[in-house]
């Protein structure tokens, strides 16, 4: 049980001592990352969700748009004019805050997405077994309906399968007086 603690303990030690020696061993970084991590920041704070996906997304986002200024900055000689230059371009607020924004939008915009694809993937899954079971009563007759299931409610489904809603169907007709098979 202490040693839990421990653990749990150290790891906001063992992130700020991370960040000295990242600010002490490459300052030039640390600074276009503490300019550019900001949305993340913000996110991280606003975000009171048990799985904090807002702050993921915004985060890979982020780091996603400082890639390139942080690699043209290690290729470039990784000195402090450098880093003060790209800090101060309007052009590298502009595209990694932008790529933040993205993050936002993608957060905002994929649970209706896939809400909108799972809830036509489930009409279209109906549709189909409704099908199926249309074409098993046409072949068995009306003795494989479940036992609640009246074959009035089926003429209705036909009905409803052939309104001129379901564009592109073919007519599905109810059977007619079909012999069962022993």
């Amino acid at each position: 049980m202490a040693a839990a603690k421990s653990k749990k303990g150290s790891k906001p030690l063992s992130i700020a001592v991370g960040v000295l020696v990242l600010i002490f061993a490459a300052l030039p970084t640390a600074t276009l990352l503490a300019m550019g991590l900001a949305p993340t920041l913000v996110a991280r704070i606003v975000d009171r969700t048990p799985g904090r996906y807002l702050m993921k997304c915004v985060a890979w986002m982020n780091v996603a748009g400082l890639v390139p200024y942080l690699t043209k900055l290690w290729f470039s000689g990784h000195d402090m004019a450098t880093a003060i230059k790209m800090v101060t371009d309007v052009y590298t607020w502009f595209f990694v805050y932008s790529a933040a924004g993205m993050g936002w939008l993608l957060f905002l915009g994929l649970p209706g997405a896939v809400a909108m694809f799972r809830a036509l993937n489930a009409k279209r899954r109906i549709y189909f077994l409704r099908e199926k079971q249309k074409d098993l009563i046409l072949e068995w007759g009306e003795c494989v309906l479940p036992a609640g299931d009246d074959p009035k409610k089926l003429k209705e489904l036909a009905a409803e399968s052939n309104s001129p809603d379901n564009e592109g169907s073919t007519p599905v007709h109810p059977p007619a007086n079909v012999t069962t098979r022993a």
